[in-house]
């Protein structure tokens, strides 16, 4: 059920178009229509009829448990439930409070005022950002570091066209958000008014469920609604467009209206078929070589993940939103595995006869070419004796790149415990054969990089020595770490480098790749855990994009630690440009600023560091420091290695003793390794 509003619809039209068919044509007729009807899932379902205010009338305080005046409210004698005076704006804040919410982020406007005033004076803390995409992207790092819900308000107009890129990436890494715009009054909707756009027809494609509320009765609904869906099977975002005259119309609301339809903040999960449970067992007991490949879907219950990898002795190898679900510096470990992940995890996958996928998708930069993936596992499902299991709460992903042998519609926890008492290895020798395999491979194949002459810095080199000092200080045991990037080769290297031990420490645009994200997901981590180090790695390229959330983190004074690796280019892209273009560069150059000039100006404390030599003082001093502190590490452009091609299989990188020749020895020359077909996105 979408609400959308066309550019050209009367409010007539508008009204008939846009509210579901399951509500009736919501209108106020004051005195007869309640606050609940049938179809809806607000709890208020016997509620009584709103009363009508006098225009003009004071509005209570409605405080974080529902206080007010006592003037302003009226409970009779036949057990009617007690009602206060309310503004629409007032109405949603109550449902926010009702829903757990005690921190948003967004940006003000003139559309979206009404909602503002009634968050003043409040416990919620409202966290403004330099910019709507800001707001958006600290929203959904709000969610990601924490499993709760990240809440962002904007303005109409451009206020909501500047989150349709934090919306689309928190689709794309499934992150539950709920978003709320202002709009112009329904009286001027579909006249082209000062910032009036068709807010949901732009945000449909990019939200798991949009609404626009016209008429008051519906707002307690519809907020219940945007929460439950977006926490329901894979989470996601939702957004509610609010028509100023009705966030600021007032009424006579009852209290019941603020019970939640539900103690759960989303759907139940589905209900499990214990006989691919079974079969599942059944098929990891035969395996000799099985691998666990997870996901984000598993990132809140890495114990019973630890228990059963454990009792099977299966390695782990994850993605990249579920890095620290299985302690990495555990042995089983493989770390992320995909087009920059590590050779052994990769290696894994392409000798395992029975993956087991949980809570993870099949992303195309963890396959490599799909007619080459997985060959063992495919091979033993021919003979009864392994093949591919995919657990996963979203069935649609079944069978959308990989067809499974055995697909288990389920949360991860709970197929997971369903699944390990059923665990029984048939040939524990072979298994532990294959243990040892996996061990051979990440012995033979570790993480490395070609040290730059003259003492000069690599991005490799600053975060495998901030690694270091981490866990020589014990940090990542003693407190709560989260290590924030922007897109591109430091992204990579920081998964490659840092040895990730608790679930949600890494937080990163994965699907959508948003160059930019780093700095506001560094600010909205750190709100949402203020005692926790929040260290960002970020290259030029991407801080130059949002570098203006500076003023949220001297506003808030967040002690974020953000380092930029600059190295003046786009690296990435000029990889491309170098293997599959020639070395035609274009566009792949960067103008920066002085750094740690722009940071000075903010009042933040700033360094540069350029040599190998000042390195570790540099880091002890960035991480100790008491408030946000930023560092211009200068550093040497390089290839991030390990490397799956387009059109190679798993197995097929291109690793370190082939930087040569597929990279040069020079900036000038270019490798005589040739590539063709479509470059990396």
């Amino acid at each position: 059920m979408i609400g959308s509003i066309g550019p050209r619809l009367t409010r007539a039209a508008a009204t008939a178009s846009t509210v579901p068919r399951r509500l009736p044509s919501l209108r106020f007729s004051w005195g007869s229509v309640p606050l609940h009807v049938e179809g809806c899932r607000c709890a208020a379902s016997r509620a009584v009829p709103l009363t009508p205010v006098a225009a003009g009338a004071p509005a209570a305080t409605s405080g974080a448990e529902g206080a007010c005046d006592s003037q302003s409210r009226r409970s009779s004698t036949n057990g009617i439930a007690a009602v206060r005076q309310m503004t629409g704006g007032e109405v949603i804040y109550n449902m926010l409070v009702e829903h757990g919410v005690d921190t948003v982020f967004g940006y003000s406007g003139g559309a979206v005022l009404p909602l503002l005033d009634a968050l003043h004076g409040k416990d919620t803390k409202f966290i403004t950002s330099a910019h709507e995409q800001c707001c958006g992207h600290s929203a959904a790092a709000y969610a990601k570091s924490t499993g709760k819900f990240g809440v962002c308000i904007v303005t109409s107009g451009p206020g909501i066209t500047n989150l349709v890129t934090p919306l689309q990436d928190a689709l794309s890494d499934g992150v539950p958000m709920v978003v709320f715009s202002g709009q112009v009054p329904t009286s001027a909707m579909g006249t082209d008014a000062f910032q009036e756009c068709p807010a949901t027809q732009i945000t449909r494609p990019c939200t798991k469920w949009n609404y626009v509320c016209l008429d008051f009765n519906s707002l307690p609904w519809a907020v219940n609604e945007a929460f439950r869906i977006a926490m329901s099977g894979r989470p996601g975002p939702c957004h509610i467009d609010l028509p100023k005259d009705i966030v600021s119309m007032k009424a006579q609301v009852p209290d019941a209206v603020f019970r939640k339809a539900s103690r759960s903040p989303g759907d139940a999960a589905p209900m499990m078929d214990m006989t691919h449970i079974q079969r599942a067992a059944s098929l990891i007991n035969k395996a000799k070589k099985p691998v666990l490949y997870v996901g984000q879907g598993a990132n809140h219950c890495p114990d019973i993940l630890k228990k059963v990898a454990y009792k099977a002795n299966i390695p782990v190898t994850t993605t990249i939103h579920a890095m620290g679900v299985f302690d990495e510096m555990d042995p089983l470990s493989l770390h992320m595995l995909g087009m920059h992940g590590s050779a052994y995890a990769n290696f894994a996958i392409q000798n395992s006869d029975c993956i087991v996928a949980v809570g993870s998708r099949f992303d195309d930069r963890t396959t490599g070419v799909m007619d080459k993936y997985a060959p063992k596992a495919r091979a033993a499902e021919e003979t009864g004796a392994g093949g591919i299991i995919h657990i996963n709460i979203d069935r649609t992903t079944f069978g959308k790149v990989i067809r499974p042998t055995v697909a288990i519609w389920a949360d991860a926890e709970h197929a997971l415990t369903a699944l390990e008492p059923h665990l029984d290895m048939e040939d524990k020798s072979a298994r532990d054969e294959w243990v040892a395999q996996c061990k051979t491979w990440k012995e033979q194949h570790p993480h490395g990089y070609v040290k730059p002459p003259q003492s000069k810095l690599k991005t490799q080199m600053v975060i495998e020595a901030t690694n270091n000092a981490l866990q020589k200080k014990g940090l990542m045991d003693s407190k709560d770490v989260f290590i924030c990037t922007g897109v591109g080769n430091h992204q990579m290297m920081a998964c490659q480098f840092i040895r990730w031990r608790k679930p949600r420490s890494m937080i990163s645009s994965g699907s959508l790749g948003v160059m930019g994200a780093g700095l506001p997901f560094a600010i909205g981590t750190q709100v949402a855990n203020p005692d926790a180090l929040t260290i960002l790695f970020d290259g030029d390229g991407s801080f130059n994009m949002t570098s203006m959330d500076l003023q949220t983190i001297v506003r808030y004074n967040l002690p974020v630690k953000i380092a930029i690796m600059n190295d003046a280019k786009q690296q990435m892209v000029a990889i491309w440009q170098r293997l599959f273009f020639d070395g035609r560069y274009i566009s792949s150059e960067n103008v920066n600023p002085d750094f740690v000039k722009l940071a000075q100006a903010w009042g933040i404390e700033s360094v540069r560091c350029e040599t190998e030599e000042d390195l570790p003082a540099v880091i002890e001093k960035w991480l100790s420091h008491n408030g946000p502190m930023l560092v211009d590490f200068k550093v040497v452009p390089d290839i991030c290695l390990p490397m799956v091609a387009p059109g190679k299989a798993l197995d097929e990188m291109i690793l370190l003793k082939d930087r040569e020749a597929i990279f040069g020895k020079s900036e000038e020359e270019l490798g005589e390794m040739k590539f063709e077909g479509l470059a990396p996105s």
